[in-house]
């Protein structure tokens, strides 16, 4: 029997589970360890997540487009 389980090294070789294991006491299992990469994180690269588009204004109009507020009318070169 295969079973993936997700654990948190403690220290001094304690591997914490964080969800228990239906095994008997004493019962002997073979481990192995892959720790992940940050990489492997979405959140690692937010910028890659970005998109192009929307208002041209909407960093200086995001409280009109978020919360429906009056525009601000600030005029801006490009």
């Amino acid at each position: 029997m295969t079973t993936i389980v997700r654990a948190i090294y403690e220290s001094e070789g304690i591997l914490r589970l964080l969800h228990p294991l239906k095994l008997s006491a004493g019962q002997e299992v073979e481990i192995s360890v892959e720790v992940p990469s940050p990489e492997s994180d979405p959140a690692f690269d937010l910028a890659a997540l970005a998109i192009d588009g929307g208002p041209p204004d909407l960093a200086h109009e995001h409280d009109h487009y978020l919360y429906n507020t009056p525009r601000r009318n600030i005029i801006h070169d490009r």
